[in-house]
């Protein structure tokens, strides 16, 4: 059984036989250098192992990585297919002669380039041998599938000293079908705030409200951008302070995929029947008008990683997921449609209903009834008996009833600024 969160796209390749140019054949002899070298440093590796593992590609590339990059000049990406051929052929080699483990010979020019080193660009693949120096090898169109194929994404490229082999990616056009319950989230800079609720062939009812803080996104971004100030007040030489801000953009880049990974992970599998509910935020970065009048706000709009999170969840989930507009989300009550202000920034003060809601959990339930009214099934808040039940849930802490503060504490604290609760007058 493979991956639940798999690709559902299936490979389809395209191969043409083409006599290579000799820079090409020259890339071939020194990958296959690289490759019997690898196979050397893997067989070592594997008897200095008690129990007679092989290493993973990672950890090959670890010990072949200083030898490859001293001997060749080639993009650094390259040593990655050389060290998943190593592994792959002294894997094969010992399935095939019952464990027994012994050094491949290596005799065929063959070598396959991933994804992140080739593009296709007018009907030529582009191989990127070194930093902005290319190789460009003629596709032959004239194949009977490659029309079809080409719609897909290309995933790898395999080259001979005879032919060539384009591999694509086909996703599988089936619609995801609609969850039995619906979950709506606001994405916000340091929470995830959302509302559930069942749907029913009679009547759709709220389920539960959670706020979901993003403490250790926000701490990793904070981190970052203090060492990169730092970086650039105290590291003199330009050249030097540009390699160090982009290592330092990567790692950031890596720390927060990763965490949205884990929260996106945990999210999908605590919902695994429902449908997603999020706001198309397509744009938001160039038409808000307060990110044009506030640089603070176009910082955290810049580094919000809103989309990253909603593509997880889309492609983890088993069902279908709903994009809705988010205008006026946090400026018309979904309660009574009255109009909403915002006293300070966690606060939405309905005109009509005279009441403190929580902005961000009241935003989850607007974002909610658009969904459901996208789905077929108009819901009137005020009207359902659920809403009756939860209603204190989306107040704001200072409008609570005694009777419910204690469970507002955990939920106070993760605001993004607890201190402005108390300029609020109730």
């Amino acid at each position: 059984m493979g991956h639940p969160w798999k690709s559902k796209g299936k490979k389809r390749t395209v191969v043409w036989g083409q006599e290579q140019p000799e820079e090409v054949l020259q890339y071939l002899r020194d990958m296959q250098d690289a490759v019997r070298y690898a196979l050397q440093v893997a067989y070592r590796t594997t008897l200095r192992d008690e129990e007679r593992r092989l290493p993973s590609p990672i950890a090959l590339r670890r010990e072949v990585r200083g030898w490859f990059y001293s001997r060749y000049d080639y993009a650094r990406h390259h040593i990655n297919p050389v060290c998943r051929t190593a592994v792959a052929m002294l894997r094969s080699y010992r399935k095939n002669h019952h464990g027994e483990l012994r050094i491949p010979e290596v005799k065929r020019l063959a070598m396959r380039i991933d994804g992140e080193l080739f593009k296709i660009v007018e009907c030529k693949v582009r191989i990127t041998m070194q930093p902005n120096n290319y190789v460009w090898l003629p596709v032959n169109t004239c194949n009977k599938n490659y029309q079809e194929y080409s719609k897909g994404r290309p995933s790898e490229l395999l080259i001979t000293d005879t032919k060539v082999c384009l591999t694509f990616i086909i996703r599988d056009n089936a619609v995801k079908p609609l969850g039995d319950r619906l979950v709506a989230q606001d994405l916000n800079f340091k929470s995830v705030d959302s509302t559930k609720a069942s749907l029913s062939s009679s009547q759709s009812s709220l389920t539960s409200v959670d706020t979901q803080p993003l403490k250790e996104i926000v701490r990793i971004q904070n981190d970052f951008s203090r060492r990169r100030r730092a970086l650039q007040r105290h590291v003199k030489n330009p050249k030097k302070r540009l390699q160090k801000l982009r290592e330092t953009r990567g790692r950031q880049r890596n720390r927060v995929k990763d965490a949205l990974h884990k929260l996106s992970t945990k999210t999908v599998r605590e919902n695994p029947d429902a449908s997603f509910v999020f706001e198309d935020l397509r744009g938001i970065r160039k038409t808000s008008e307060e990110a044009k009048r506030s640089r603070k706000l176009r910082m955290y709009l810049n580094r919000w990683p809103y989309r990253m999170y909603q593509s997880m969840v889309d492609y983890k989930s088993d069902n279908r997921t709903v994009y809705v507009s988010p205008r006026g989300t946090s400026s018309k009550c979904p309660v009574c449609g009255g109009k909403l202000e915002h006293p300070v920034w966690a606060v939405s003060r309905c005109v009509r209903c005279g009441v403190d809601y929580d902005r961000d959990r009241l935003a989850s339930l607007a974002i909610l009834c658009r969904g459901l009214r996208l789905c077929g099934q108009p819901f009137a808040v005020s009207a359902d008996a659920s809403w009756q039940h939860m209603r204190h849930e989306y107040l704001h802490p200072s409008a609570v009833p005694d009777s419910w503060r204690a469970g507002w504490i955990d939920h106070a604290a993760s605001a993004p600024n607890p201190d402005a609760y108390t300029k609020i007058r109730v």
